[in-house]
């Protein structure tokens, strides 16, 4: 009989008959030559869920005694990279066996996802716990869009590295292409420039940390916060996401959110002497627009370019107050030599020059829609945040633009209004306004968006648990919204498929939201997770 296939992101086309294979009656994975890799972590995943474990041979061959095999091949022109057309895939279930087919390694690892979801969910455990079962089904999908993206925030609150790792393999179960690593801000430095010790002796910790929200009274905790990425620690990320076609975004976010570069380098700044920062908001530390300070900068968009070896290095740009350059005799000399009308030209040198040394790396810039207010050179892509109506002023000033407003992906905002839920910094996003959104609504040009990301800041995720509970299941509604086409969306709903996902992310161990609310270990209580609601408004597009 014919079992409902309940898949989160929804393919594009899907068909499903009666019956269903069971692997354990295929003898091998026939790959490509350059699927191998693919081919044995898919042996390793089922290995470890269901406890088969299927040899990886050449994708020529039959299998051992000419048996059914799950076939990995590529077909047809292969397509650029980064494409839509790249990670388009078929996968057809039949009763002699699997094949999945694409044109290029990445719609491969999609291919992938989308069998491991096929399996019993229990197949996501660590061990074996599942019968390696699969329905019966013909797949033709692509996605709608070539970014799809979560960032984590490490620098606020540092995440280990094997929670990184985990989100990686999140992030390709739900076909999420981008893994944006946020690791640099006023609160810690977290990956290491062998050439600027003091940036890990000093930027990586704090000696306290705010307790509850950074608007309340609630005092500090003095105990000292940190953590950082060795080099070899960030090759292992790189490693592990290029696996499984992930592409890892490093941000290094500059000039602004300086106050742990500053503690380290106080040199480079305007003489100030202050800690890294304790509590969470906009400071007015930045970098002074001197050559020492460039030189720096660049030092670190080189350290982290050369081990990320994906087109895009993200340099933030977000929230720099001008207030310290406006009393700078430094950044007033630059202005008079430059010809700057006023002090964002200040900000647009440092972008422009980030811009042009990324790009002698092979590397293309991102940076937030800020970067928009004194000028960015036309190739640097922008990350609209604020509201959608920036959207339209990024496309109108020549830009490709990831669309990733506040309003509904900013994960940090609360769930609900619920006064149970733990502490957020404001905003309410529940799930069912992220399933009714459509990023690239009628009469905007979609193939200058580049896609859509979410954000999991972390003044308010202290831990992976906190992470976990703010991400999902948020994050799968997501992936199916810069996934699925509209129409497909709209024929089936995500909400209604919601709920055997959910048996997913039990098995995985992620610790989410339940849709009724948080059980009573994950409320906020009456303690430092606390909820703190304040008036907020949302800025309006300049």
């Amino acid at each position: 009989m014919q079992r409902r296939i309940s898949l989160i992101p929804q393919p594009q086309q899907l068909t499903a008959a009666d019956g269903d294979l069971d692997l354990r009656l295929l003898s091998a994975i026939a790959a490509d030559p350059e699927l191998h890799a693919l081919g044995w972590l898919l042996s390793d995943q089922l290995n470890r869920g269901t406890g088969l474990r299927l040899p990886v041979v050449q994708g020529t061959a039959e299998g051992p005694a000419g048996g059914r095999v799950l076939r990995l091949a590529l077909a047809g022109e292969r397509p650029a990279d980064f494409t839509t057309a790249a990670e388009a895939y078929r996968l057809d279930v039949a009763p002699d066996g699997v094949d999945l087919t694409a044109a290029h390694p990445a719609g491969i690892a999609r291919g992938i996802a989308t069998l491991r979801q096929l399996l019993p969910a229990d197949s996501l455990r660590e061990a074996p716990a599942a019968e390696p079962v699969v329905p019966l089904v013909s797949i033709v999908d692509e996605p709608r869009l070539r970014w799809r993206g979560v960032m984590l925030d490490v620098a606020r609150h540092f995440q280990p590295k094997d929670f990184v790792l985990k989100m990686i393999d999140r992030a390709w179960l739900h076909r999420l292409n981008v893994v944006h690593l946020h690791l640099t801000d006023d609160q810690g430095w977290r990956f290491e420039v062998p050439t600027r010790p003091r940036l890990t002796e000093i930027g990586s910790w704090r000696a306290a940390t705010k307790i509850g929200h950074a608007r309340s009274d609630d005092g500090y905790e003095p105990t000292p916060h940190g953590g950082f990425f060795s080099v070899s620690d960030l090759r292992e990320i790189a490693s592990y996401a290029r696996e499984r076609h992930v592409m890892i975004v490093p941000e290094i976010n500059l000039p602004g959110h300086a106050r742990a570069v500053l503690a380290a380098y106080p040199e480079l700044g305007a003489g100030q002497d202050k800690p890294v920062c304790p509590t969470f908001g906009v400071f007015e530390e930045v970098l002074e627009p001197t050559q020492a300070a460039l030189d720096f900068a660049l030092e670190a968009y080189t350290a982290i370019g050369e081990v990320f070896d994906g087109p895009f290095v993200h340099i933030g740009g977000d929230e720099v107050p001008m207030t310290q350059w406006e009393s700078s005799p430094v950044a007033r000399a630059l202005m008079e030599r430059e010809g700057m009308a006023d002090v964002h030209g200040v900000q647009a040198w440092f972008t422009r020059v980030f811009c042009e040394h990324l790009a002698a790396m092979g590397k293309r810039v991102i940076g937030w829609d800020e970067i928009l207010d004194g000028g960015a050179p036309p190739e640097a892509a922008v990350q609209v945040w604020r509201t959608q109506a920036y959207v339209e002023k990024a496309l109108e000033a020549g830009h490709e633009v990831l669309v990733s407003p506040q309003t509904h992906v900013y994960f940090d905002h609360y769930e609900s209004d619920d006064p149970r839920e733990p502490l957020r910094i404001h905003g309410l996003t529940p799930i069912e306004k992220v399933a009714a959104w459509d990023p690239a609504p009628p009469g905007i040009d979609e193939s200058r968006i580049l896609g859509v990301q979410a954000q999991l800041w972390s003044e308010y995720l202290p831990n992976p648990r906190d992470v976990e509970y703010a991400a999902f299941p948020r994050l799968a509604v997501l992936a199916e919204v810069a996934w699925t086409n509209v129409a497909v969306r709209e024929a089936d709903p995500v909400l209604e498929r919601l709920p055997a996902h959910l048996e997913r992310l039990h098995a995985m161990g992620i610790g989410y939201r339940p849709l009724e609310g948080p059980k009573p270990w994950q409320e906020g209580g009456t303690g430092r997770y606390h909820r703190f609601d304040w008036e907020f408004t949302e800025p309006e597009a300049a």
